[in-house]
């Protein structure tokens, strides 16, 4: 058996290095490959992509898994075996079972469509040329899709006795158990309330943020931002800060955890709060521990535990008042012209102003998640067939007025690049991942319910600019863990409840209503 077990995770090594030179060759790709080399770039990424599939789906997985006692009816596999072990067959064979079911060619085909897309988004968006990346849209559209069809989601697979959607499939990609049926229960709640807490707002005066709508310098921004990290605890030893089109973290090693944001120098929060989001997700990813690291078991339990981290980061701590008592004297040193004549006080207030905005990364709190409810509406119908790409543009606007009250005709002509243009997730093929980041707001604020009670001095912890206890909770309750255990597992591990709304919305309701005076 222990021979079995160093086999399988020799695979398990293999297969990861493959992935992150992949990774590797597609952060690349997002900052500083040249326009003419995208073509080869997608042949390049389509040939590892194939080598991995081949690798993890090779007779000798499945012979092994078989060996140790791991089968689809019990994927944890011989109770006999030591915990950790027993975590690492269940996420191998949950891994196999699904790679298997793709065919090899199937699987190149979709990372040479997915590396001509993002870069034709990318050209798309900055042209404002939606009718450009339509093309794109369909064909990442149809492989998401037939993905599906594989793993036995959709009409096709009612014969094997599945009733699921297709979109239940791709949602269980980032996260697993949790059907469109389920969120959409969450979803019909929050919306309902998020859209309340906003009309009360808007009747209200808004803080001063003209100290904001000045010109702040790329440069000055970009040192300031390093700076921000090391506050924050990003090791840059183990990690770097480059530019891109859209904000993303990627790992390409234990060791070498990337992340980018983008840089306005008319909007200085947008590129600042990018880098404490994505810091969030490298610290996550910095945090497993060493017996969990090179094994598919240093990730996130799911994209909604890996989007908690981050967006109790960019907003629980990142526009909480305790924190820019500590980090405002530091950013005013960067910008003294621009900031010289505010206080913390006005930056905490300017950074939460409720002002609904196009820009889903750079909405304010009490907006976000209905962006987030907005894109799955659309990508359920995406995936069943029942919207049509080429109608995206003008049902984006449609549910832009519905949801937000905004109108998306801001130029003379339809604005691609600001509206349905905006996410790079689509052009990547990434349908079902959109609901994670409202979702991990909701996760986030249980965990952040239990972390007070463990530390209840945390506010004068972060005033003073001292994260060690927050690390060392995070690292001791969440990121030990790794993917050991489901979402719900873990959920229930540190809070000892399900998944809810209300922990959310009492701190959004709480927080505004103060901020606000409602």
């Amino acid at each position: 058996m222990k021979a079995a077990l160093e086999k399988l995770h020799a695979i398990d090594r293999e297969y990861r290095y493959l992935e992150r030179a992949s990774a590797a060759l597609q952060w690349d790709q997002e900052t500083y490959l040249p326009p003419k080399g995208v073509e080869e770039r997608a042949e390049q990424l389509a040939l590892l992509e194939g080598i991995a599939h081949e690798r993890l789906i090779t007779p000798e997985t499945g012979r092994l898994l078989g060996e140790l006692g791991s089968v689809s009816a019990n994927p944890r596999g011989d109770e006999s075996l030591p915990a950790i072990e027993r975590d690492f067959l269940r996420v191998m064979r949950r891994r196999y079972d699904r790679a298997v079911k793709l065919p090899a060619d199937f699987v190149s085909a979709a990372a040479r469509a997915e590396g001509l897309s993002q870069a034709a988004w990318a050209q798309a968006r900055r042209n404002n040329d939606f009718a450009a990346f339509l093309p794109h849209l369909t064909t990442m559209i149809d492989f998401a899709r037939k993905k599906a069809e594989y793993w036995g989601f959709g009409d096709r697979a009612a014969q094997r006795n599945s009733a699921q959607s297709l979109y239940d499939g791709l949602l269980d990609i980032y996260e697993p158990g949790m059907p469109a049926s389920e969120i959409g229960v969450l979803f019909t709640v929050l919306r309902d309330r998020l859209a309340a807490l906003l009309k009360k707002i808007k009747l209200c005066p808004q803080p001063d943020t003209g100290f904001l709508k000045q010109t702040f310098p790329i440069e000055a921004q970009a040192a300031f931002n390093q700076k921000l990290m090391a506050y924050l605890g990003f090791d840059q030893e183990r990690g770097r800060l480059d530019a891109s089109a859209h904000p993303f973290t990627t790992t390409l090693g234990a060791d070498d955890i990337r992340i980018t944001t983008r840089y306005f120098p008319g909007n200085l929060l947008s590129g600042l709060f990018s880098v404490i989001h994505e810091s969030g997700h490298a610290l996550y990813e910095m945090g497993f521990p060493a017996e969990l690291r090179r094994t598919c078991l240093a990730d996130g339990a799911s994209m909604a535990i890996h989007e908690s981290q981050s967006r109790f980061w960019e907003n629980v701590i990142g526009r909480s008042r305790p924190f820019w008592q500590g980090l405002f004297p530091t950013l005013r040193d960067c910008f003294p012209e621009q900031l010289g004549r505010s206080s913390a006080e006005a930056l905490y207030r300017a950074v939460n102003e409720v002002k609904p905005s196009l820009i889903r990364v750079d909405a304010d709190e009490v907006s976000y998640s209905l962006h987030i409810i907005l894109r799955f509406e659309l990508e359920k119908r995406l995936i069943s067939g029942e919207l049509a790409p080429e109608k995206l543009p003008a049902v984006w606007r449609e549910y832009t007025r519905e949801y937000l009250g905004l109108e998306s005709d801001t130029n003379q002509r339809f604005n691609d690049a600001d509206g349905v243009l905006q996410d790079i997730h689509w052009s990547m093929g990434s349908f079902g991942y959109f609901p994670s980041y409202a979702l991990g707001n909701l996760y986030g604020l249980q965990f952040t319910q239990k972390l007070k009670s463990d530390i209840p001095e945390l506010e004068s912890l972060i005033a003073a600019g001292k994260f060690e206890r927050l690390y060392t909770w995070l690292k001791d309750t969440i990121y030990c863990w790794g993917c050991r255990l489901e979402p719900a597992e873990l959920l229930f591990k540190v809070t000892g409840a399900q998944l809810q709304v209300n922990p959310f919305l009492e701190y959004i309701e709480g927080k505004y209503t103060e901020l606000y005076g409602l």
